[in-house]
């Protein structure tokens, strides 16, 4: 082309965005033909991390932006078509980088004055690494409480309640002990083990986004069973735990009258301890008090509960199981720490998450209703087929097609690795 004027730049233009589109529109305006030299995806691994979409997929993406004119491969310096290897063969006028930084190559480019090198002013609000970093920290609790404030958190047992919940966009899910101890055939008395609470957990960790918080009742013994509760919760990537002041072993608090709890001091050197032995500072431990519950009153059970925000917890859970709400709704009230509120309305459902967030609660966990949901449904489905001597009239009334409960497992993924590796 004759008076033609070309720009290059170099990048790796993974997870796209609004920075990589204004830096683009900057580099055209430098000349009237603009070449990307995109990075393959073995050669970003040598300097950076593996590209979450690949190189093709990279390719056609900035391919598809009006004022590029050419995407080529740019292997840096690892190997050939190298940086100035496509200076040359391209006649390159102008190179252009963001002025965050000046690469090694550019710097040689411009002391060889291979061609003029022009920094262009970077767009200050996004990046690729701001973006991984925000997607990551979408699991962790601590960061959804800084942006939202206010969390609603949703139980699931198993891996396709997990994927519904974060379909339907709440903000987490719930490993109930109640409900992980009836799927067992167990009550809730302490029967469950850790090990197999941590097997529910983790296939529901492993199929979804969302922060997990599992009910891990009283920890499942002492100071030392604690310990090490929090550490094997925290290393199938549990978002935190919660951890009630009943003893062992213990009861379900919606039931029963008065009976002893543990000590307020034991219990502040469990939450201490499991503060202490957590690897990473994004796992939360929500120190829950059966005091209120329990009918020891509310002045003991916010004593006890100053007691283990003294003791490091991060959240505090303050059960209630008074019909009306309005015992739930006086916690807040008596309340003097800023370590965020924590309710459970199992017993009050009739008050909105908008009615508890206004009276200074910061996460409402909804702790069973999808188990209950699932046994009435299937409970009705029971009896149409046993009166019917058929699955047909279900069959009618089903909106959930064999594809809908197909495409709520990994099956898109498992066809992708099966192309990948020639096995269909």
């Amino acid at each position: 082309m004759k008076n033609r004027k070309t720009v290059y730049a170099t990048m790796v233009g993974d997870l796209f965005h609004r920075g990589h589109l204004e830096f683009i529109k900057k580099a055209k305006k430098l000349g009237n033909f603009l070449i990307i030299g995109l990075h393959p995806d073995d050669v970003v691994k040598r300097y950076k991390r593996e590209p979450i979409v690949p190189f093709e997929d990279r390719k056609r993406i900035i391919e598809s932006v009006r004022e590029v004119d050419k995407v080529v491969e740019d292997c840096m310096d690892f190997r050939e078509p190298t940086m100035f290897d496509n200076l040359k063969k391209y006649n390159v006028s102008v190179a252009v980088h963001g002025d965050d930084w000046l690469p090694p190559l550019y710097r040689r480019i411009k002391e060889e004055k291979f061609c003029e090198v022009v920094q262009v002013k970077c767009y200050p609000y996004i990046t690729t690494t701001k973006l991984l970093q925000e997607i990551r920290r979408t699991r962790e609790l601590k960061y959804l409480l800084e942006k939202k404030k206010k969390l609603v958190m949703v139980s699931a047992g198993d891996a396709i309640t997990a994927k519904l919940i974060e379909e339907a966009e709440f903000d987490g899910i719930w490993v109930s002990g109640f409900e992980a101890s009836a799927r067992l055939g167990l009550a809730d008395n302490g029967c469950i083990t850790m090990t197999e609470m941590l097997n529910t957990t983790k296939t529901i960790v492993d199929a979804t986004n969302l922060p997990v918080l599992v009910d891990i009742d009283n920890g499942y013994g002492g100071l030392h069973n604690f310990i090490r509760t929090a550490r094997e919760f925290e290393k199938i990537g549990c978002s935190g735990v919660c951890v009630e002041d009943n003893i062992f072993p213990k009861t379900n608090s919606l039931w029963g009258g008065k009976i002893p709890l543990l000590s307020m001091e034991e219990h502040g050197a469990k939450i201490r301890a499991g503060k202490d032995a957590q690897r990473t500072k994004d796992f939360i431990i929500i120190a829950r008090t059966e005091a209120l519950i329990r009918g020891y009153g509310m002045k003991e059970a916010t004593r006890r509960a100053q007691y283990y925000v003294k003791s490091g917890a991060d959240m505090i859970l303050i059960h209630s199981r008074e019909s009306t709400g309005k015992e739930a709704l006086e916690i807040p009230k008596h309340w003097e720490s800023r370590i965020p509120l924590v309710i459970v309305p199992t017993k009050f459902p009739q008050l909105t998450c908008k009615q508890l967030f206004n009276s200074g609660f910061s996460m409402v966990i909804l702790a069973n209703q999808t188990e209950r949901v699932k046994i009435k449904a299937i409970r009705e489905a029971l009896r149409i087929i046993k009166n019917y001597d058929s699955v047909g009239p279900i069959e009618k009334k089903l909106s959930v097609t064999l594809d809908d409960m197909r495409d709520l497992t990994p099956i898109k993924e498992v066809e992708e690795i099966d192309r990948k590796y020639g096995v269909r």
